[in-house]
């Protein structure tokens, strides 16, 4: 459970941490990790879908998505992946918008200064903790 806050205490984004760690917990390597979950960080600067549910919904794809666009059975064993994985990050969280989940929208100065105030960096630390060992146990189960 240390890798994801160890990547996201040095400075990488909810998103890159999660994928980051379970590409390292299941020995996936990548020229393109964690580039492809940089612009994920933040609800995608929005507020929107949380970037650690992102991260951990890339790593779904990047281990068993499809290489060609006929491979219906491999796409829909990723979406079955993510919709098991968002139910259970729900009902520990109660949503994955980034917005929701803090009670303050990134999108505003208003915004990032309540994030800095109350350190809601502690609340992203706990929504990185709970995407890893809900994707880790999802994938593990694999």
């Amino acid at each position: 459970m240390d890798m994801p806050l160890k990547y996201f205490g040095s400075g990488f984004n909810c998103a890159e941490s999660v994928l980051l760690a379970l590409s390292d917990s299941f020995n996936i390597s990548s020229d393109c990790i964690p580039r492809v979950a940089t612009g994920f960080g933040g609800g995608m600067k929005t507020g929107e879908v949380c970037g650690a549910v992102s991260g951990a919904i890339i790593a779904f794809g990047l281990m068993h998505g499809r290489m060609s666009a006929e491979d219906a059975a491999r796409r829909n064993h990723v979406y079955q992946l993510v919709q098991e994985f968002v139910k259970r990050f729900q009902e520990e969280h109660s949503s994955i918008v980034c917005r929701k989940l803090l009670g303050v929208d990134l999108q505003t100065e208003e915004g990032r200064n309540q994030y800095r105030r109350n350190n809601l960096n502690k609340k992203c630390q706990n929504f990185v903790a709970t995407a890893f060992q809900i994707a880790s146990t999802l994938l593990a189960a694999e």
